[in-house]
């Protein structure tokens, strides 16, 4: 699963995963292309890489962030990807339960982004050196404590914390050329390890948490950390994580061992004072009282001793409260070990950000209402539980609340803005009805907005009117057009083209105040239609280009086809109005019988190209939508861009038809003619006849064939067809002239002796007794022997006889059965004998004798369950008989066999059997066991 990390860069810094320090450059140049603005950047990674100290980092990390537009700062996050994961996964089951933690070194906050998400209950404080990485780092991370300054240099501002964080920081400064590992010595010296962790002194409270992390960094040496943070008298030091993934961990010490002379320590504090009893204390409760109720703190604080216990201690943690001391006052009051003090303690964890310690407590007391509904308000917000941390805010009705309630309802806003923008209305309309049931004055202008956005959207219309009227009220223009809206009863400018022109003209006071106020997209739309309908197309005209030009998405789209149908009628050029309707598909798409009407009257208007564009927008969108007008469509595409485009156009649609008409496919013949010897004119050409054989328009398919034959004498494939088509027809004196003619192409032009070969076969079928075929077999024997003897191979040839040549590789059947769909009645009449006398049983449904009939269908079906075999020829595939006999056989377990390609005459058929012989013998010897 893709981590949060990986997101982020991956959104806000377009980077898919981790990079080497070696990649650096090259990704660097894909977002620097100018070297003279790339070097700087490496100048500066040189130094930095080569341990140039603070200023070396200083550079570098600056170096990066003065260039945003790039966004090179997630060029650092990606080298440090792993470790931010490992980090992510690991820290936050280790940090404490309450506390402030400190991230030393957290360049701009990304790792404490995520951190404060996971624990939200935690006080997060970072420290940084780059300033622009501390700006950065403050707009970027709400919640977080930022300090500006160096690590082991003087610090102001910076408190004792609890946990200090040092991921990745410390080898920082100190590269240069470092193998994988150091030794513990020299990895003291290097990077001097004890010295810079003397510095914690004054960062980190005695008894808090070190996690210290090398990073990405060479020259790791986990176990000298571990001695280094012994050696310092660290207490419970251990280490989490394996490999190259280790976090070492230690408790500070009271006061550091140091092995050399560092900076003094800070003057120990003075010993504690021993506990007084209330009677010893140097003030009465009475006077203590007195003292409070007059506002006097400061005395208060003065003459009750921090060691005081009971009511005394109880009454200057109520002074320590009132000056906003809480941490100091959540002390004192515990000391006091009172009810009264408990509660009180309560609303110091609120205040000191301890939300999840105060939660269950305050819950308990809200019922007293006042200062603990606002604490329990103020935790809510803390935790992110915003609906319930305004209601409690605003029933608590003190004044201090109207800062958090505002607070809260900024949050409240951000997260409906999200909703929205992800398209979730009905989530935006809830949080905003929340917050107008609570109190409609907490409405704020923009949830106003998207609680009108969000009613509009979901078609509630008196309460979008509601929100509507505020905003108007307010002067605010969304109010104007929401108010328009509401009466049309339509959700955006997409509903505006349907609205009739007696209610547009109804809210036309609104829209014209809309566009008064501001010039509205919407409201300048709503008032072009309402012109264009009025007939006033000179305004028309002058609003709709405006509310095209302020216009996004369908509401531009909508107003640049207005815009286009205004120029129309007033008379502008054509190029122009047809360049409004290119805008305006840009925009919404337009019908694809638009665009090619478009791409007419550009051609219309003498401009080839605009129309060549719409036409090519019609081409992307599918021809699908255009089938009444495929002809049209073609002649056009013909004409533009040639007769060959226009064909494969043709053929593109054809192929995802699954049943092509006739007329189409004698149209997408009448374009190939152009292309004759091409593949895809050789393949709409066979589709043709297969239609008009399927059709039984025989004399068409004749003339067809005939006339290529005029056109390609010398076409072998053409001369199959048409000796076929003889054979079809019963005219086998004109087949055998064709075949003749074919077989003198292949023999003597071509030079093919296979191709010959088979053509004579087929002669031999029509006349065996033929003394010319004996004549040319002989011709094609020593033509053989010849080649054989030149080429040192096995004539092929040799001993064939006409007898032999009809049988030549079929196999001696045994009474197997085959069922055959398809071919013609002359071929069926000649083949049923011949291999019946070679041992076949044969049922033969030929394409002339048998109709796409049920009964027909059920006759093959039920002989299906008994045949060894069932051979549909190839021209028959797709037909209303072929498709269910194929699919009966096949849940049959019945062997199907297609031929390949239209049959080329008997020869064709009988290789086919040939090839398909071993399964019918399986299927037999299986049926016989």
């Amino acid at each position: 699963m893709e981590s949060e990390a990986r997101r982020y860069l991956k959104q806000q810094f377009n980077l898919e995963g981790a990079i080497s320090p070696g990649r650096f450059e090259s990704e660097l140049a894909k977002r620097i292309g100018s070297p003279a603005r790339r070097k700087p950047v490496l100048q500066a990674w040189k130094g930095y890489l080569g341990g140039g100290g603070l200023e070396a980092v200083r550079r570098f990390y600056s170096e990066l962030l003065a260039h945003p537009r790039e966004r090179l700062e997630g060029l650092v996050y990606a080298m440090h990807l792993p470790y931010l994961e490992f980090y992510l996964q690991e820290l936050p089951a280790l940090l404490p339960e309450r506390g402030k933690v400190l991230e030393i070194g957290a360049f701009t906050g990304l790792l404490l982004k995520f951190l404060v998400q996971k624990r939200p209950d935690l006080e997060w404080h970072a420290l940084e050196g780059v300033e622009e990485a501390v700006a950065v780092g403050k707009t970027r991370t709400p919640g977080i404590e930022w300090h500006q300054g160096w690590y082991g240099e003087p610090l102001d501002g910076v408190p004792l914390v609890d946990v200090a964080l040092m991921l990745s920081v410390l080898p920082e400064g100190y590269l240069g050329n470092l193998p994988a590992r150091l030794d513990t010595e020299e990895f003291y010296r290097h990077f001097e390890i004890p010295q810079r962790l003397a510095a914690l002194s004054g960062l980190l409270r005695p008894g808090g948490l070190l996690v210290y992390g090398h990073g990405p960094f060479l020259g790791k040496n986990f176990e000298a950390v571990g001695e280094a943070l012994i050696r310092l008298g660290f207490s419970d030091v251990r280490r989490v994580g394996e490999g190259e993934y280790v976090l070492v961990l230690g408790r500070m010490p009271e006061e550091l061992r140091l092995e050399a002379p560092v900076k003094a320590q800070e003057a120990k504090a003075p010993p504690a004072v021993p506990v007084l009893a209330e009677t010893q204390a140097a003030v009465s409760v009475d006077e203590a009282w007195a003292l409070l109720e007059g506002g006097d703190y400061a005395t208060v604080l003065a003459r009750i001793p921090a060691s005081a216990g009971g009511r005394l201690s109880y009454l200057r943690g109520r002074a320590l409260m009132a000056l906003s001391r809480f941490e100091e006052a959540e002390q004192a009051l515990e000391r006091a070990a009172c009810e009264e003090a408990e509660d009180l303690r309560v609303l110091c964890w609120a205040e000191m950000g301890e939300y999840q310690r105060a939660l269950t407590r305050l819950e308990a007391l809200s019922s007293r209402g006042g200062r603990y509904r606002l604490a329990l308000g103020r935790v809510y917000l803390g935790l992110g539980r915003l609906s319930e941390a305004l209601r409690q805010l605003y029933e608590s009705g003190l004044p201090e609340s109207r800062l958090p309630i505002k607070l809260a309802l900024e949050r409240l806003e951000e997260r409906a803005f999200r909703f929205g923008r992800e398209g979730d209305w009905s989530e935006v309309s809830r949080r905003v009805e929340f917050v107008e049931d609570l109190s409609p004055e907490l409405l704020t202008r923009g949830l106003l907005f998207l609680g009108l956005q969000a009613t509009l959207q979901q078609g509630l219309w008196a309460r979008a009117e509601r929100y509507a009227r505020r905003l108007y009220d307010q002067g605010e223009v969304a109010g104007a057009l929401g108010l328009a809206l509401t009466q049309l009863r339509v959700r955006g400018p997409e509903g505006l083209e349907d609205v009739p022109l007696v209610e547009l003209k109804a809210v036309e006071p609104y829209l014209t105040d809309a566009v008064a106020r501001a010039e509205d997209a919407t409201a300048l739309l709503a008032l072009g239609l309402l012109r264009f309908r009025e007939g006033r197309y000179s305004e028309a005209l002058r609003h709709l280009e405006r509310a095209a030009r302020e216009g996004r998405g369908e509401s531009a789209g909508l107003a640049y086809h207005y815009l286009a149908l205004t120029k129309r009628t007033l008379g502008y050029p054509m190029l122009e109005v047809l360049g409004e309707h290119k805008r305006a598909h840009a925009h919404k798409a337009y019908p694809v019988p638009v665009l090619y009407q478009m791409a007419q009257e550009a051609l219309a208007a003498g401009e080839p190209v605009l129309a060549r564009e719409f036409l090519g927008r019609v081409r992307d969108a599918g021809l699908e939508a255009v089938q009444d007008q495929l002809e049209g469509l073609l002649a056009l595409v013909e004409k533009l861009e040639g007769p060959w485009e226009a064909f494969r156009l043709l053929t593109a649609a054809l192929a995802r038809t699954p049943q092509p008409s006739l007329e189409q496919l004698a149209l997408a013949y009448r374009l190939s003619r152009s292309f004759r010897h091409s593949e895809e004119a050789e393949k709409v050409r066979g589709e043709y006849l297969a239609a008009l054989y399927a059709q039984g328009r025989l004399e068409e398919a004749g003339e067809l064939l005939e006339d290529e034959l005029a056109h390609r004498p010398d076409a072998i494939e053409v001369m199959f067809d048409l000796a076929e088509h003889f054979e079809r027809s019963g005219t086998y004196k004109k087949a055998a002239e064709v075949w003749r003619k074919a077989l003198e192409v292949a023999y003597y032009a071509e030079k093919d002796l296979a191709l010959a070969r088979e053509i004579l076969r087929n002669l031999l079928f029509l006349n065996p007794t033929d003394p010319e075929l004996a004549l040319y077999l002989e011709e094609l024997k020593a033509t053989s022997a010849a080649l054989a003897q030149l080429d040192g191979s096995a004539d092929t040839f040799e001993g064939l006889t006409p007898q032999g040549l009809l049988h030549e590789g079929l196999p001696k059947f045994h009474g197997e059965y085959l069922i055959v769909v398809g071919g013609h009645t002359q071929l069926r009449s000649r083949m049923v004998p011949f291999l019946e006398a070679q041992g076949l049983r044969l049922d033969w449904f030929d394409a002339d004798a048998n109709s796409s009939g049920r009964e027909a269908i059920r006759r093959i079906q039920n002989r299906v369950e008994r045949a060894h075999g069932l051979m549909i020829i190839s021209s028959y595939v797709g037909h209303d008989v072929s498709e269910p006999v194929r699919l009966e056989a096949e849940n049959r377990g019945v062997p199907v066999y297609i031929t390949p390609g239209r049959a080329r005459g008997i020869t064709g058929f009988l290789r086919a059997v040939a090839d398909f012989a071993p399964q019918i013998f399986k299927r037999a010897l299986k049926s016989s066991s």
